[in-house]
């Protein structure tokens, strides 16, 4: 027997959840590990950038974060998620 697909998120904030690209790791938010996470945003400084990852539930809660923090503001900025090129540690991407 083999088992159907997952069904497809079709409101806005599943859809937005589900375009990430997730792997095995640890959230920086909460104390999951082990977990499926996303790169969700990073931190830079002048040593670097670090890459911060959140798992699902957290990426939920801050995109929750984010769409009502929009509400209050006269217009929304176009979001857009570009992929990232994967570059050797020291390289910069072009």
């Amino acid at each position: 027997m083999t088992s159907s697909p997952e069904p497809s998120p079709t409101d806005r904030l599943g859809v937005l959840i589900a375009a990430y690209e997730y792997e095995m790791g640890s959230c920086f938010r909460c104390p999951r590990r082990r977990t499926q996470v996303t790169r969700f945003g990073e931190i830079t400084s002048d040593e670097g950038e670090t890459p911060v990852y959140a798992c699902r539930e957290c990426v939920q809660e801050l995109l929750l974060m984010h769409e009502r923090a929009m509400e209050r503001m006269d217009t929304r900025p176009r979001i857009v998620q570009l992929p990232r090129m994967q570059t050797p540690h020291g390289v910069e991407a072009t």
